[in-house]
């Protein structure tokens, strides 16, 4: 998630009653390690007597929604407020998705859908809920031809909820949903052809401008596109990292997330979670031949190596 003092920070450990997020702080010397500050925001329960277990954590504009077992928190780790939401009791961890937009900022909402595609048995649907008065309302009007990306990538750019969608013919296309509206609305397809094998991922570039990144499987090549969100432009190519030794951001077919940004020395960096889960790789890339891997847990930065293209 993105601070309002301009530092990116990740979650490093979303379960218990704590939130752990790791910031990174950069260094003088572009060589040096970064500093790795990590913060644990406590989450009061609204039932004391059940474990808290959060399965995904999605931000927007500061806010930050915590999705648990049949109830959602809504955050601002700024001013320590939280919203306790229920959203019913058929709650399912790898078919629901939910993204957190508005309609102005003092009317936030949450938006949960489950494509048919996705799951087994288990019909599609999309619900709204207004955060302040904690009313979910069911969009019927809604029919799904497409279905999710897989690992979802979900995101929110000034309130509308954004997504990597896939046709049945396997066309990959940026879909939006519009709270006002209350529909999907499909943007532009993406700037390659999808293979299942590739990592990709979709992140929001400088505020105002959306960003696709795909890694080749077999080369390990990344390419960066970017489009602004507003106007009816093309795709443009931002960066190109070929480094034949690069690490794959993520194995086949997972549901571990990846997130990546430019810090402010205009380098990308690259975070992704660990296979099991116990962890988190920072991936910086220094230049055209030069990279560093930064894995931390849940306490300190646990190994640090530089890969040079020989």
């Amino acid at each position: 998630m993105h601070s309002y003092s301009g530092e990116h920070r990740f979650t490093l450990k979303d379960s218990g009653p704590t939130i752990s997020a790791v910031g990174i702080e950069e260094q003088k010397n572009v060589v040096d390690p970064p500093s790795l500050i990590v913060q644990d925001f406590t989450l009061i329960k609204a039932q004391p007597c059940n474990p808290i277990r959060v399965y995904k954590t999605v931000h927007c504009d500061g806010l930050l929604l915590c999705v648990m077992d049949n109830q959602l928190l809504v955050r601002n780790p700024l001013l320590k407020e939280t919203t306790w939401i229920k959203c019913g009791s058929d709650f399912h961890e790898l078919d629901d998705a939910y993204s957190l937009g508005y309609l102005s900022h003092c009317d936030y909402r949450i938006l949960r859908f489950r494509c048919a595609s996705n799951s087994i048995n288990r019909p599609s649907r999309v619900e709204v809920c207004e955060v302040a008065p904690k009313t979910w309302k069911v969009i019927d009007s809604i029919s799904f031809d497409w279905f999710l990306s897989v690992p979802l990538s979900i995101l929110s750019l000034r309130g509308t909820s954004y997504c990597i969608g896939l046709r049945e013919d396997h066309r990959a296309f940026v879909q939006s949903y519009d709270f006002y509206k209350e529909r999907f609305q499909p943007i532009d397809d993406l700037p390659f052809s999808y293979d299942e094998m590739n990592p990709i991922a979709l992140e929001i570039y400088k505020g105002d401008r959306l960003s696709v990144l795909e890694q080749c499987h077999k080369t390990r090549k990344i390419c960066i596109w970017v489009k602004h969100w507003l106007m009816l432009t093309s795709w443009t190519k931002l960066v190109v990292v070929d480094i034949p030794e690069f690490p794959l951001i993520y194995p086949r077919l997972t549901l571990l997330s990846t997130n990546y940004y430019f810090d402010k020395n205009n380098r990308l960096v690259i975070t992704c979670n660990d296979t099991d889960m116990k962890g988190l790789s920072i991936i910086r890339v220094i230049n055209d031949k030069e990279f560093q891997v930064i894995k931390a847990n849940e306490g300190n930065v646990v190994s640090l190596f530089m890969q040079l293209r020989s």
